[in-house]
């Protein structure tokens, strides 16, 4: 990887407004206006979106820090939750959405899976109901359809599908259930990426 040494310098900052402590490193220079972009989003938006998914989850963020490496790639979370890839040029609206997506991956790894329930389908259980509850049900569903369309492997169509045919009762009482299982947070190769959250090809959103 780059020497994050020389890059990070000044931008190389851990947040302490809300838990978990973030830092935000640019993999090259010319990265560093994004980075610095997610920093004050965190900085203005952590405290609210923490307490709003904590709410909605039953459960606390982990204390562990978290990097976050900004560059151009496809946002995702490491299975060990340690590491958010965030994509440094989108549009504001774009920036918050994923941004809040990632994070909600970091609050979810601490919840089981089932043999019904992936990664996203578990995501989707509250972030729908959070992105509402912060910034209103319009943003809500402008990301809803973008992820929608976001093409690969993974069907975020059918996932988003599953979760909106529930009412947002539904959504919680299947989280209690979840939350009820919780033993420990689900073991994973440190560092490895999840499925990868793509916006290649389709528009920077709201």
């Amino acid at each position: 990887m780059i020497a994050r040494a020389a890059i990070a310098t000044a931008l190389w900052m851990v947040v302490g407004a809300a838990a978990p402590p973030l830092s935000f490193v640019p993999l090259e220079p010319r990265f560093a206006e994004g980075a610095e972009e997610y920093r004050r989003l965190w900085e203005t938006e952590g405290p609210r979106v923490v307490a709003e998914m904590e709410g909605l989850t039953g459960i606390a963020f982990p204390a562990e820090p978290v990097e976050v490496l900004v560059r151009d790639g496809p946002p995702m979370t490491a299975f060990d939750g340690r590491t958010i890839r965030l994509r440094a040029r989108c549009s504001p609206g774009c920036k918050l959405g994923t941004f809040t997506h990632e994070l909600g991956h970091r609050l979810a790894l601490l919840l089981p899976r089932t043999a019904e329930i992936d990664d996203h389908r578990l995501l989707y259980l509250f972030l729908y109901d959070a992105w509402t509850d912060l910034y209103g049900q319009e943003f809500a569903d402008r990301m809803v359809r973008l992820e929608r369309r976001i093409p690969g492997v993974y069907d975020y169509d059918a996932a988003w599908t599953w979760a909106l045919a529930m009412t947002r009762e539904q959504r919680q009482a299947r989280l209690r259930t979840l939350a009820a299982l919780r033993v420990a947070p689900p073991a994973g190769p440190a560092g490895g990426p999840r499925l990868d959250y793509r916006f290649d090809g389709l528009d920077n959103g709201p």
